[in-house]
């Protein structure tokens, strides 16, 4: 029985070879076969059966049944491929740790796009599990079960997570896991995620149910700059519902207007230290401040919010992304509240 074409092209779509395509498939349809049997039948010459039978096996597609005659049989699909899927997932996990230590400190901005829902939500959960200060997430409630338990993992890591959404669930898990904002927002069709000010994702249109929402995940300064300014307009007409603080000495933030909404409230009856890593806007290196806060300002109108730190070398004032006036612009805010 020959194998019909849109199988024999979609297995040489996933790397195997034209002889394993037609000895897997002979052994499926004929059964438990010798190695003559399986030549006779596929095609394939003799002399190349037990290399291509050899390559099957290591593939977790093929058992060798012993007996004085040599006879193999196919796993099934179902079984062949859950076997395949674990493999995968093994060389995937590799691939990630090993990349962790070659992955170079910059690279070049790019941008990502979908239009299927279920690749943009792992994009979505990807950059949920990779962040290390604060991640931003705009969520339509209806889509919040599809991120919760990465957010609960997010948490447990001590990142902290500002949450925007227009139907405040039941948080009765997040309470004990970390530090967590969460904002109420009525005007949600977009599913919108940033990470460290660095990588943004967004599922454009979600509310609308869309078959295959357009999606993008971007690194571009660009890009984050218009997303990071659409969560701004978002989180001037949101309101905080509720804020549960599990690490006081290690709140992160990479958003200069939510650290700075968080010192607003709690200035007058907390002190507030900091340690933030910067860029000196005049000599534009690198350094780590540490200091109490004594001040801030928080000024939409004039697009100003920033810190003001009594540093070892006097007061300074720390802005967010994209900060011109201050004296530093940072997206590593740590604050400790006593």
């Amino acid at each position: 029985m020959e194998i019909p074409p849109e199988i024999f092209h979609a297995l040489s779509e996933i790397g195997f070879t034209k002889y394993e395509i037609l000895t897997y498939w002979s052994l499926l349809v004929y059964g438990p076969s010798t190695a003559k049997e399986i030549s006779v039948r596929s095609g394939i010459p003799y002399n190349r059966v037990y290399d291509t039978i050899a390559s099957l096996k290591l593939r977790g597609f093929v058992t060798e049944i012993e007996g004085r005659t040599k006879v193999y049989a196919a796993y099934s699909p179902k079984i062949a491929f859950f076997r395949f899927k674990k493999e995968l997932e093994m060389v995937r996990e590799k691939l990630e740790e090993a990349l962790k230590n070659a992955k170079p400190e910059s690279q070049k901005p790019a941008i990502w796009r979908s239009n299927s829902f279920e690749e943009a939500i792992e994009m979505f959960r990807e950059i949920l599990d990779s962040a290390k200060n604060e991640v931003i997430v705009v969520v339509p409630s209806e889509f919040f079960d599809e991120i919760k338990q990465n957010l609960l993992k997010t948490l447990e890591r001590g990142v902290t997570v500002s949450l925007y959404t227009d139907e405040v669930s039941n948080l009765l898990d997040f309470k004990d896991k970390g530090n967590l904002f969460v904002r109420q927002f009525y005007k949600l069709n977009h599913l919108i995620g940033m990470r460290d000010g660095e990588e943004v994702v967004n599922i454009q249109n979600v509310s609308f149910r869309p078959k295959n929402p357009p999606s993008f995940r971007a690194t571009y300064p660009e890009i984050i700059f218009s997303q990071y300014s659409l969560i701004i307009e978002i989180f001037k007409e949101s309101s905080l519902e509720a804020e549960f603080i599990n690490n006081p000495q290690d709140i992160r933030f990479f958003a200069m207007f939510h650290a700075v909404d968080f010192v607003k409230r709690h200035i007058k009856d907390r002190a507030i230290l900091a340690e933030v890593e910067g860029k000196n806007l005049k000599t534009n290196k690198l350094e780590t401040i540490h200091g109490n806060i004594i001040g801030y300002t928080l000024s939409f109108k004039e697009a100003i919010n920033n810190i003001h730190l009594e540093s070892e070398n006097g007061v300074v004032k720390l802005g967010g992304m994209f900060a011109v006036l201050e004296d530093y612009e940072t997206t590593k805010i740590k604050l400790t509240i006593s």
